[in-house]
């Protein structure tokens, strides 16, 4: 319950800041921010398969409930 608390304020401040994704994806800069890890820590969980991702544009691109269910599982 805590956790959800928690997860929810860190998604209102995020709101405030204007780091929220409009459409629904986030690049890697804003997972980093938004998960509170590194992006070296973020490539190495797509590389283990553990986060899915896209690079059809040629920069890592994620799906914000791919992050959420991602940290959800304890990354």
């Amino acid at each position: 319950m805590e956790l959800r608390i928690l997860e929810k304020l860190d998604h209102i401040l995020n709101l405030l800041k204007g780091k929220e994704p409009k459409d629904g994806w986030m690049d890697i800069k804003q997972v980093a921010e938004y998960s509170s890890l590194s992006r070296s820590s973020i490539r190495r969980s797509c590389s283990l398969g553990t986060l899915k991702y896209s690079d059809s544009h040629g920069k890592f691109l994620f799906k914000k409930s791919d992050v959420e269910r991602w940290i959800s599982n304890g990354r």
